[in-house]
């Protein structure tokens, strides 16, 4: 459409001059002595734009003639150009397709741009990984560094370490991308996993906190991570008494009922001979849910009041009437007060609901203490058996 536009404009322009040439009776007249040239005025400005347009176009001729060599070098900078996308587009889709061993060879050998160059040696380091190539995977997170792409390099480097249970080396790399983006949140889950890996439990927590104040973690999955915390640090701190303690004070009240962390809490309390806090702490969690697990550590519990011991997990049973390992507690109870007859009532009880070898031994030795050896003997083999079948 253009050019027939233009070839119109030529047209018109020319019919133009040709009528104008035709009535205009103006001439020009060129001397030069001893020469003299006359033409019509037409002609005459017909001549000079053609000097013009000659001008101009032997100038673009020139002056294409002296950049020649400069275009035909960024022709050959865009073919190349075009080949570095493609191979690199190529490295990626080979990725993306878990065609490591491709991925690898394409993107640690591309060339280009230090932006572009870093974030393939990454991604190469990646593809290395997963093939377990360590050496490769090494060489490209070097590279990456250099190139830029140092935060990438250490982000994969943590990670790369974490999957190998390497927490020192992981906590190397995460310091080292802090320095870069402290308040990277990727970077601080990677720190949580590398704390609980080290078992540096209050680091857990302050990281807990961060996350959750940057709404970088669901607080269901928080939750899971502070009771570990939690329970890890009471044990940690089983060997001080008043630290014990005063941690255990720090504790919110919701995690204080938590099955996880009372038994841990309890336990704990035990081995300093802290038996009544430890009934405390196992009562409050019990009455809030009910787990078995707990309910075998409160006949372990050997408080100063055993009667009164005795008497709570009794108002247990009589919400809890087929419960096999309340019943086993109760029985364990009576035989720390010399309560055979109440306990042999229990055992056999919890026997009936639920054979367990827990409760055959512990029959086993209520027998051998009422000198039934036979007894004992036959409970023994029942508990045997029960533990080759689990």
């Amino acid at each position: 459409m253009r050019w027939l536009i233009s070839f119109l404009f030529v047209a018109v322009l020319a019919v133009a001059l040709a009528m104008a040439g035709r009535y205009d009776p103006g001439y020009v007249v060129l001397v030069y002595p001893p020469w003299r040239m006359e033409i019509s005025f037409i002609s005459f400005v017909l001549i000079v734009i053609g000097l013009v347009v000659g001008g101009i176009v032997l100038l673009r001729l020139a002056l294409l003639t002296l950049n020649l060599p400069r275009i035909v070098r960024e022709q050959r900078e865009r073919r190349a150009a075009k080949k570095r996308d493609e191979n690199f587009v190529g490295g990626l889709r080979a990725y993306t397709e878990y065609r490591y061993q491709d991925a690898e060879l394409s993107l640690g050998q591309w060339q280009g741009d230090d932006v572009r160059q870093g974030l393939a040696r990454v991604l190469a380091a990646r593809a290395a990984q997963e093939m377990r190539a360590i050496p490769q995977r090494e060489q490209h997170l070097r590279e990456a560094s250099e190139y830029g792409a140092e935060l990438a390099a250490q982000l994969f480097e943590a990670e790369a370490c974490l999957d190998a249970k390497d927490a020192a080396a992981a906590l190397t790399a995460i310091n080292r991308a802090k320095e870069i983006a402290p308040q990277h949140t990727t970077l601080l889950r990677l720190e949580l996993k590398a704390r609980q890996l080290t078992g540096q439990w209050d680091e857990v927590d302050r990281l807990l906190d961060a996350l959750l104040r940057s709404n970088a973690m669901e607080p269901g999955v928080a939750t899971q991570n502070r009771r570990m915390a939690y329970a890890e640090n009471l044990r940690r701190r089983a060997a001080d008494d008043r630290g014990l303690l005063e941690y255990w004070k720090k504790i919110p009240a919701d995690f204080k009922v938590d099955a996880w962390v009372a038994r841990a809490a309890a336990e704990a309390f035990m081995q300093r001979n802290g038996h009544d806090t430890a009934l405390d702490v196992l009562e409050a969690a019990l009455n809030r849910d009910w787990h078995e697990e707990l309910v075998a550590l409160y006949g372990e519990v050997r408080g100063s009041s055993p009667t009164r011991q005795i008497e709570r997990a009794e108002k247990w049973l009589h919400a809890r009437p087929r419960d096999a390992q309340l019943l086993l507690t109760l029985a364990q109870l009576c035989s720390v007060q010399a309560l055979w007859g109440k306990a042999q009532s229990y055992l056999e009880a919890s026997l009936a609901i639920a054979a367990s070898a827990e409760g055959h031994i512990r029959m086993a030795e209520l027998k051998t203490q009422n000198d039934q050896p036979g007894e004992a003997c036959r409970h023994y083999q029942k508990a045997l058996a029960l533990c080759r079948v689990q």
